[in-house]
């Protein structure tokens, strides 16, 4: 009984990882079938197997294309941020400024499927602050960072998100999503979101939206902190990150 299990356990581990190669040798996202041809897995199992990883944020499916590539979580494990580079390395002299000129950390993420992501953070050298890491989670429901996210996702993702349970990440009571459908129209409308003790105990934050020169929403731009710090100057914050966002866009 053990050493079946054993092996089930192996013989996953084995499909996950020629999956995986073969994502990660391809230079476009690859189907079910070219899943199935390259890593010589059964096109059932290998749709099986991408399903789950994509659920843990793994692989990602290109709406696009309708293939799959690696996803954050995995590139983030790997060491590896090519697919963000460019965005990180445009956005993170802008991001040094907003920490200087606020005192607050910086932080931009992004979205993968209907999951937030974390993906780069510039940090006062204050003790108390704002820690964020890359690769962590972002709450959608709860915080301007997510809520920048979710406001301009693609309908389809952000009516997934707001169909599931949602709670509130302090103090766990249930969303009312019929309100948050219309805080998120009205974060659309502003161009800004702001929160303040949603996400973390005495925190605050302040984010905008990051659009490419075509006008793709590509990442989500902000400061977070004691809400006090973030909040002295809330209009002034605002105007610095909007003007960073623009000047983030003019080089994408």
């Amino acid at each position: 009984m053990t050493s079946h299990l054993h092996q089930t356990k192996m013989d996953g581990a084995v499909k996950t990882a020629a999956i995986m190669e073969a994502l990660c040798a391809s230079p476009a996202p690859l189907t079910v079938r070219d899943v199935e041809e390259q890593a010589s897995i059964p096109r059932s199992t290998a749709h099986r197997f991408l399903l789950s990883l994509e659920e843990t944020g793994w692989v990602f499916l290109d709406g696009t294309s309708g293939g799959y590539r690696p996803g954050i979580r995995f590139l983030l494990l790997s060491n590896r941020m090519d697919l963000y580079d460019e965005l990180i390395r445009t956005a993170d002299p802008e991001m040094r400024a907003l920490m200087a000129e606020t005192g607050n950390t910086a932080v931009l993420s992004v979205l993968e499927g209907s999951r937030g992501f974390c993906i780069h953070t510039v940090e006062p050298a204050t003790p108390v602050k704002f820690t964020a890491h890359r690769g962590m989670a972002v709450p959608l429901h709860a915080g301007a960072t997510g809520k920048i996210l979710l406001a301009h996702a693609a309908p389809e993702v952000r009516e997934r998100v707001l169909a599931a349970p949602l709670s509130a990440p302090l103090g766990g009571d249930a969303v009312d999503t019929r309100r948050l459908r219309e805080e998120l129209e009205d974060i659309r409308k502003a161009g800004y979101a702001t929160s303040s003790e949603e996400w973390m105990p005495h925190a605050g934050d302040i984010s905008v939206p990051v659009f490419d020169r075509k006008g793709v929403f590509v990442a989500q731009l902000g400061v977070a902190g004691i809400a006090e710090s973030v909040f002295h100057d809330r209009e002034g914050t605002v105007r610095l990150l909007t003007d960073a966002a623009r000047r983030i866009q003019a080089q994408l």
